[in-house]
């Protein structure tokens, strides 16, 4: 999808059997889809703030530069980050140059790893001069966004001013894309003022750019430009004028990012992928397949998607031959490395989709050099019985000894052995609490106080908050549907009508050192429906 949304999204289940690559289908364009991707993506999104390390915007420069050398392994070779140059107020003050100049070595990482590195932007888009209080990584932008009307001459050439100091520093990227809205544009917004943006840009780099010639300005086409807001409007027609003006305007040496959507009927479906074939623009394109690894926002947990990642592919099996790439996005790569390595994969070999799933996640343990059986339980664990999760999981997880690949993962090896047993322990502990018995209100009390303290053992690893500032406190969208919703559901079964008040009161002091008490007398009144 986008850059950001405030909206939980939905979780929904495609069933689709595992098939065979002779199932997909066969592509018309240069290539067949058994050839796959020229080039292949991945966007690290950062711009949710939770724990480290399962946030990207809590790494530090050693952390990119692991990942980048992991993205290279399993097999991309392009990588978009999104800094946030949004929650740097304009004009560019000289302690945020400072910080943005302390962030360019990391696209020279990137670069070092054999990636080609692409830097995210908004349109139009910046935030308040109290922001500066905080270290750039710090700041949460959203409260305090302002939106620039390029309908506005002066404030307009004021925030290109600005954009372009911005670029001028971290002016070693190998490509600078801007998403059309979500967030950023304004109702009313001219065609023209979007395309202006990459003509603008251009120059900059032409003037200040580290590799003139070599570096391009790339549309990332979403949502529309112009809409009175996102996906308030059908967006067809504010996507056609962007096309007809982009196919005669661009800089010819640029690309351009379509994006999809994971399905069709949901945001912009493949509304993109039409105007792009329409247009002839697929030698120009990469594809931008939002959501196919992972939902946005999305707590962390150990969430797979490989049915997903196979449906999306297979959909767009014609063109993936025809087009310069495929990109994926995420804003949890730790947490989300089996749904990234299956994606990579997949782009490079279409045939590798016909592997099962529990063959996919054995091959990402041999790729990090560990125990299969315990690294694939620990991947799936969201979605097993509590007799497929054996006891000593934790313990074996937290013993496990990585091969080499693995120490490029943010955090290290042993860290994130040890995230994947907490995730396990509070998965085991939830399963174990809907066991307890429920004949009287005080057992229902006891075992619905410890199926809540066994979900937030998990938050308390990460913290995921979206878009509040950190430290706000626990909500049910916090967690991950494949914990809420069985425990939810569960909760309103075992516990009757008649005596969920009472439950929710004797629970509260149960739940003790783990949430506050308004915190944990709210949360169960929602989880019983006493509100």
């Amino acid at each position: 999808m986008r850059f950001i949304s405030f909206l939980v999204m939905l979780s929904f289940v495609i069933p689709l059997a595992t098939r065979g690559a002779a199932e997909a289908p066969q592509a018309t364009g240069e290539k067949k889809v058994s050839d796959g991707c020229e080039h292949v993506g991945f966007y690290l999104h950062g711009g949710w703030v939770f724990d480290y390390p399962l946030a990207p915007r809590t790494w530090q420069r050693d952390d990119f530069k692991n990942m980048f050398a992991l993205l290279g392994r399993m097999g991309f070779d392009t990588v978009m980050l999104w800094p946030l140059f949004e929650a740097l107020p304009m004009p560019l003050s000289e302690g945020d140059a400072e910080q943005l100049r302390a962030f360019r070595p990391t696209v020279d990482d990137a670069r070092a790893a054999g990636l080609r590195v692409w830097i995210a932007q908004c349109p139009n888009l910046t935030t308040s001069a109290e922001l500066r209080a905080k270290p750039w990584r710090e700041r949460n932008p959203y409260p305090v966004m302002r939106t620039i009307r390029f309908d506005n001459p002066a404030e307009k050439d004021a925030y290109f001013e600005h954009r372009a100091a911005m670029m001028k520093i971290v002016n070693n990227a190998d490509g600078y894309v801007t998403i059309d809205g979500d967030p950023g544009g304004y109702a009313g917004a001219k065609p023209q003022d979007f395309v202006d943006i990459f003509l603008r840009d251009a120059a900059t780099l032409a003037a200040h750019g580290e590799r003139p010639g070599k570096q391009e300005v790339i549309p990332w086409v979403w949502c529309g430009w112009g809409t009175k807001g996102v996906w308030q409007e059908p967006i067809e027609p504010f996507l056609r004028a962007q096309y007809e003006l982009l196919s005669k305007q661009l800089p010819e040496s640029s690309g351009l990012l379509p994006g999809r959507s994971h399905r069709e009927g949901h945001a912009n479906g493949r509304i993109n992928i039409k105007l792009m074939e329409e247009y002839h623009l697929e030698k120009r394109s990469t594809l931008i397949m939002y959501e196919t690894v992972e939902f946005e926002p999305t707590p962390p947990a150990a969430k797979l998607q490989f049915d997903l990642i196979r449906t999306n592919l297979r959909e767009e099996a014609a063109n993936l031959g025809r087009l310069r790439g495929v990109m994926a996005n995420d804003q949890q790569p730790v947490m989300a490395l089996p749904n990234i390595w299956f994606f990579v994969r997949c782009a490079r070999d279409p045939a590798y989709m016909a592997k099962s799933d529990a063959e996919v996640l054995y091959d990402l343990a041999d790729f990090l050099g560990g125990d299969r059986e315990a690294l694939a339980a620990a991947w799936s664990c969201l979605t097993r019985k509590l007799s497929e999760l054996p006891a000593d999981l934790p313990a074996r997880l937290r013993a496990l000894e990585l091969g080499k690949n693995a120490a490029y993962i943010p955090g290290g090896p042993k860290r994130y052995l040890d995230i994947l047993a907490r995730q396990v322990e509070s998965q085991r502990r939830l399963l174990a609490a809907m066991t307890l018995p429920m004949a009287m209100d005080a057992e229902r009390a006891a075992a619905v106080a410890e199926g809540v303290k066994a979900v937030v053992s998990w938050w308390q690893v990460h913290h995921f908050v979206f878009g509040n500032d950190p430290g706000s406190p626990f909500e049910w969208s916090c967690v991950s549907n494949l914990q809420r919703d069985p425990f939810a559901a569960w909760a309103l079964q075992a516990v009757p009508a008649e005596s969920r008040k009472a439950v929710c009161a004797a629970a509260v002091p149960l739940v003790g050192e783990a949430l506050p008490e308004a915190t944990a007398k709210k949360i169960l009144a929602e989880l019983l429906q006493t509100q």
